[in-house]
């Protein structure tokens, strides 16, 4: 599973302060001792915040972890031991006050959770034997739905807790599931995978103050959507299948025993789930506050209306290819106006994606409105429209790159 950006905060309203890594990982003892420079650790904390509160220091943890590249399996070790021991302290000397903090502290739960199950991460690399290795992550999953629910019963109505509770099992169906699956695997009565992925829908909740980990969840379910729209087309795609030819594959009809079928017959329903999500997200951040989330949430959505746009598009495209039988003329007209709509759309979001200095993201709008332009009628002003437009952004990001986007700028001037 792809590793993304989300944090807790804002990153440019946060201060640093140093703090040694045995205050995490070591006993009492080592912590009296003086640190070298390579066993310290900056600590990122918002603003207005008590550098001194171990509440507010595990926040800055959890934002070192989640702001980096996510490497750093010592890390979040140190983020789920600091999160036992505030536990264990907090009970052993009957810190009243701390556990009523800790009660009511939804990001407390929410960072012991998701470390948990971050780890399952690290963890499936490191165990050879299959039988061991599912049973080490399925632990780790169990443990961090535990945390999640130990907060839940302290704060019922947490739509991050929630949201947390989502994340994990979008996690966990593909890492410990799916990926022991073989196309002759058999349902089982203990493993619903459609009951699990409806709970993950129930769960997920837009959250303006957490739309960094809002927008995580729904590429995690974009790509466990994509893991089982391709079941069974591993091998071509590990094989070097070029991801642009990817839709030429056929999805695998599994047995109605396959622990995947339900969810396979539910593909296109959850698609359209997934893009109501994001295009409800999209109204939650400004660029202002977050560029970049901005135009990665934009980008994704843009490109989720693309692809729902793809099929009714190949049937409107039918009436230009001779080899394919007569299509009523209707049904070119219906699939015509819905591919119409959805490229429409997408380029809403396409546009707004686009990075002033990454004429990468100019030319996925240029795409778009040829995509447009093959939709209109032949040698419609509206079709002409659409490819001067897509003229145009081409050869300023030809020009801005030296030639990058030559072949696709040439194409489209020799058709």
């Amino acid at each position: 599973m792809a590793k993304r950006p989300l944090g807790l905060g804002k990153k440019n309203r946060e201060k640093r302060r140093k703090l040694e890594d045995s205050a995490v990982t070591q006993s009492s003892d080592d912590k009296e001792k003086s640190p070298t420079p390579s066993n310290q650790i900056d600590i990122e904390l918002k603003d207005n915040t008590d550098p001194d509160n171990e509440l507010h220091q595990l926040e800055g943890l959890w934002l070192n972890y989640f702001n980096s590249d996510r490497e750093d399996e010592m890390l979040l070790n140190g983020i789920v031991h600091e999160c036992d021991r505030l536990l264990r302290e907090a009970k052993l000397n009957n810190q009243s006050a701390i556990e009523k903090q800790i009660a009511e502290n939804e990001i407390f739960y929410a960072i012991y959770a998701l470390a948990l199950s971050e780890l399952t991460i690290f963890k499936s690399g490191e165990e050879e034997d299959s039988e061991k290795k599912s049973k080490l992550i399925a632990e780790f999953f169990e443990n961090a739905i535990d945390r999640c629910e130990a907060g839940l019963t302290n704060l019922p109505d947490s739509e991050l807790l929630n949201l947390v509770h989502s994340k994990i099992i979008l996690q966990r169906i593909p890492l410990q599931y799916i990926s022991t699956m073989k196309l002759d695997s058999k349902k089982t009565e203990k493993l619903d995978l459609l009951s699990l992925f409806e709970l993950a829908k129930k769960k997920y909740f837009n959250i303006s103050k957490h739309a960094d980990l809002s927008y995580e969840v729904l590429i995690m379910m974009n790509d466990l959507l994509d893991i089982i729209e391709n079941f069974g087309h591993e091998n071509e795609i590990e094989e070097g299948l070029d991801s642009d030819n990817e839709e030429d594959l056929e999805m695998v009809e599994l047995s109605e025993e396959h622990p995947l079928f339900d969810l396979q017959t539910k593909v296109s329903e959850n698609y359209d789930w997934l893009r109501e999500k994001l295009s409800e997200l999209t109204g939650l951040v400004s660029a202002e506050d977050n560029k970049s989330l901005f135009h990665n949430i934009h980008r994704t959505a843009g490109e989720l209306f693309l692809k729902q746009a793809e099929e009714p598009a190949l049937i409107f495209m039918q009436q230009y290819d001779n080899d394919e039988p007569k299509v009523d003329v209707s049904k070119l007209k219906k699939a015509q106006k819905e591919s119409l709509d959805l490229t429409t759309n997408a380029l809403k979001y396409l546009k707004k994606a686009q990075i002033e200095d990454e004429p990468k993201t100019w030319v996925q709008v240029a795409e778009a409105y040829i995509d447009l332009g093959n939709l209109h009628d032949y040698k419609s002003k509206e079709q002409e429209n659409a490819y001067s437009e897509a003229e145009k952004i081409l050869t300023r990001a030809n020009k801005a790159t030296n030639g990058k986007f030559q072949i696709i700028l040439d194409n489209l001037l020799e058709n």
